[in-house]
């Protein structure tokens, strides 16, 4: 970040970083990408509610803007009660995963973006996984890695809503089904 005397200012990492402003960040961005994705879904709503398959696909998109926003928050939160972001995250976490294995099952006859997304959507698995070990085992991260645990977990969270917006990218820019017209 530069400085007043035009000078940059390297950023330690084991001094620290400025999580809070980290955080609230990712939140305002995390809310707003949900808005601009609940527009996508309205635009090509019938497209996107055919089936319930296509109905969760929808839904755990949305989540890759929702936990992350939810998460910053309890991020946030935080100040002096490090119970309450491994709470938010762990939670999270596991809300995450559940998702993306019920929402990349039973897609109905899956075909281009939506088939894409039902076979990359389990990348976000692992980060999920990651995001709950760290949150429920921060040790592990300052003693492996000298690192603060609240950094990976926004990096993952990071990931995620990279995830999401690639997704909804995909979706808004598949080409209209045959036979289907968009009314605007």
């Amino acid at each position: 970040m530069p400085a007043a005397s035009g000078t940059l200012h390297v950023c330690d990492w084991r001094v620290g970083l400025d999580t809070a402003t980290f955080y609230a960040t990712t939140s305002a961005v995390s809310f707003t990408l949900l808005g601009f994705w609940w527009v996508v879904v309205q635009f090509r709503h019938d497209e996107m509610t055919q089936d319930p398959g296509r109905r969760r696909l929808a839904f755990v998109v949305s989540l890759h803007f929702i936990l992350p926003g939810l998460m910053s928050l309890g991020a946030l939160l935080t100040a002096d009660a490090p119970l309450i972001w491994r709470l938010t995250f762990g939670t999270a976490g596991i809300a995450g995963m559940i998702a993306v294995v019920i929402a990349s099952r039973g897609v109905k006859d899956p075909t281009g973006a939506i088939a894409a997304i039902g076979r990359f959507e389990w990348l976000a698995l692992p980060l999920y996984a990651v995001l709950t070990i760290v949150a429920f085992r921060p040790e592990l991260i300052r003693e492996n890695f000298t690192l603060e645990p609240l950094q990976v977990e926004g990096a993952i969270m990071t990931l995620l809503v990279f995830l999401g917006i690639i997704f909804a990218w995909a979706l808004f820019t598949e080409p209209q089904q045959p036979g289907k017209s968009r009314e605007i």
